[in-house]
């Protein structure tokens, strides 16, 4: 298609209103074309159910329902949905989506793009926008969003991200898929890296393991409490911090100690104190507390006698030296008489800190960089993760099914690594793009490790096609996986459950006539972020129940109509439960009721007024 034919089916009050758009819409960022894309902005005009399979799903785990949830179709119309129950709930959402290469890993609306079609790159950044908008709000405060990207694709998604999630970047992870030298011998280039890409909400922070004593080792000359000594300098020089540069001296020998020019020192001195107020203390303040390690000399001190003496010094490199034996005076230097005369220390300084009770429940820092199993890791000051290759993760599906399935997996120790490090106990973890259901099956292998409950939402589509369309790779690949993880087929089993559920689109003008009772009790049970239970039409209430941990709050009740029966069930529960209520005409079960303090809510109107029908910002 060319430039020109792309624009026929605009109007010429479209095309100006576009123009101005653009031209009123320039910023600094990454810019994308938006207006030829309509697929998701027409699904604004439709509700969402999600409806239960219980054939789909395993035995429960608890009496309660189903803890875990795995929902068949598009992401979009899932996350829609879930807003309505889990805003401000989920503390890992974990995505591998398609990468855009120009390959058939990247499809919309069975439109196929090809690899040199520049509007590609505007199709798949929308696509992705419009869902990272959605799932936004689905995070905790204290939450994260960990996304996987190619090499090739990581600027781009950065740039998106940072525009969808302001403020909440933190970095991102790197880690080898792939145990080759060189996946390009023109230029001697190894490519074999892919990123994860990680932004999080205020009050997230990395589960690091203890951090033990780390640097914090008993030393006899400074007392009987571990200390750490850590460096007194910074990255700047004598000319850029110039008011950082300047001698110390030891109080008990009188020995002085000079700056080194390329690596000033990091506090400030009363001597020369900064124009606004310091946010550290002085130098001269950590001398008189006893903070500064002043070793003790094993060689005479340096001694210049005069300026002639210190300038042959100079020359020679008869001076002192930092840790890289570069010199510390040079000809070069302001106030270099200042040293003649004075004894001058050979060794370099240090801060003392002590060891804090603070100290003893810290945790080592996340590394950035994902190491191989096997690979040697000597920094242990900080917690590096590790993975298996690509290529092990597909063997891992081959060993499950027992043939190729899926193409492409992550490795399971890869997501298991950085699901331990984002979430624990009694966290949700939600993949909306599942694939082959990894996310879940590392979280379930990690609840067995540490027994703890960490619980999981996974989205995965059919990918049928026009050529396959039979094809249903949530059901058949994503949930089957975990439903073998479960059993134990070819492996330990794992404890866990999950509710299969599909995404179902009603139009809004029909909701009152196809949103079914068993669907409204599902969203019922997940807005409360109670375990599912499967609707049982022989009864006319239905009862959600709150943990034994949870006593004080209320049991939830579902009356889809107002009868004899239903009232009759209701007011045995009354009698000793604290209950909210939930039916389609509370006015009339008020009339016929004493429901004095007992709230009520109209529902399904309550769920519909919730739901998302214009996302902001899409």
């Amino acid at each position: 298609m060319t430039q020109q034919g792309r624009y026929d089916h605009y109007s010429r009050e479209d095309l100006i209103r576009i123009l101005e758009r653009r031209d009123g819409d320039r910023r600094y960022g990454l810019v994308w074309e938006r207006e030829g894309i309509e697929a998701d902005r027409a699904a604004n005009h439709d509700f969402v159910a999600l409806q239960l399979d219980p054939a789909l799903s395993t035995a429960p785990t608890d009496a309660r329902g189903w803890r875990n949830l795995i929902i068949e179709g598009d992401n979009w119309d899932a996350l829609r949905a879930l807003r309505v129950a889990y805003t401000g709930r989920v503390k890992c959402i974990l995505i591998d989506p398609p990468y855009n290469t120009g390959g058939r890993d990247f499809t919309y609306n069975d439109r196929y793009i090809g690899a040199t079609d520049r509007y590609r790159q505007s199709l798949w950044l929308e696509f992705l926008w419009r869902r990272i908008v959605l799932a936004r709000d689905l995070l905790a405060p204290d939450g994260v969003m960990l996304v996987c990207i190619n090499d090739e694709n990581r600027a781009r998604l950065d740039l998106l991200l940072e525009q969808a999630l302001p403020g909440m970047r933190i970095g991102s992870f790197v880690w080898r898929t792939k145990d080759t030298n060189n996946s390009d011998k023109k230029r001697n280039w190894s490519g074999v890296h892919e990123h994860i890409l990680v932004y999080a909400g205020s009050e997230f922070g990395f589960i690091g393991p203890d951090a033990g004593p780390g640097k914090f080792r008993h030393i006899p000359e400074l007392g009987d409490i571990p200390v750490r000594l850590d460096p007194i300098t910074k990255g700047e020089t004598f000319r850029s911090r110039s008011n950082t540069y300047y001698p110390i001296q030891n109080p008990k020998t009188g020995l002085w100690y000079p700056c080194a020019p390329n690596q000033v020192w990091r506090f400030w001195s009363e001597t020369r104190p900064p124009r606004v107020r310091p946010r550290d203390v002085s130098i001269e303040t950590l001398i008189r507390n006893g903070e500064i390690n002043f070793p003790v000399e094993k060689e005479p001190p340096f001694f210049y006698a005069d300026r002639m003496a210190l300038d042959t010094a100079i020359a020679s490199g008869d001076v002192p030296v930092d840790g890289r034996r570069r010199p510390l005076l040079r000809a070069d230097l302001p106030d270099l008489d200042f040293w003649i005369g004075k004894p001058i220390g050979r060794s370099r300084l240090s801060r003392i800190v002590r060891w804090t009770a603070e100290d003893e429940t810290a945790t080592r820092p996340v590394g950035s960089w994902i190491a191989g199993q096997s690979e040697a890791v000597t920094d242990d000051d900080v917690q590096t993760l590790r993975s298996d290759r690509q290529g092990t993760a597909t063997t891992e599906i081959e060993q499950i099914f027992g043939e190729k399935v899926f193409s492409f997996p992550k490795p399971t120790s890869l997501i298991r690594a950085l699901v331990r490090s984002a979430a624990g106990d009694g966290d949700i973890v939600m993949d909306f793009f599942a694939g082959s259901g990894t996310t879940a099956h590392a979280a379930l292998a990690l609840n067995a490790e540490d027994d703890a409950d960490r619980r999981f939402i996974l989205v995965s589509s059919t990918e049928a096609t026009e050529a396959e369309p039979g094809r249903n790779i949530c059901r058949d690949v994503c949930a089957e996986r975990i439903r073998r993880a479960i059993a134990g087929t070819r492996a330990a089993p794992l404890a866990g459950d999950f509710a299969y559920l599909r995404t179902k689109r009603i139009d809004w003008d029909d909701v009152v006539y196809d949103l079914e009772a068993a669907d409204i009790w599902t969203m019922i049970q997940l807005r409360y972020g109670r375990p599912v239970l499967a609707f049982d039409p022989a009864s006319p209430l239905q009862l959600s129940l709150p943990a034994e941990a949870e006593a004080a709050e209320p049991a939830v009740a579902y009356l889809p109509v107002v009868d004899d029966d239903a009232i009759q069930a209701l007011g045995a529960l009354l009698r000793d439960r604290v209950l909210v209520i939930h039916c389609p005409v509370p006015d009339l079960l008020r009339d016929r009721m004493d429901l004095l303090g007992v709230p009520v809510e109209q529902t399904p109107d309550r769920l519909l007024a919730e739901f998302p029908r214009v996302v902001a910002g899409v």
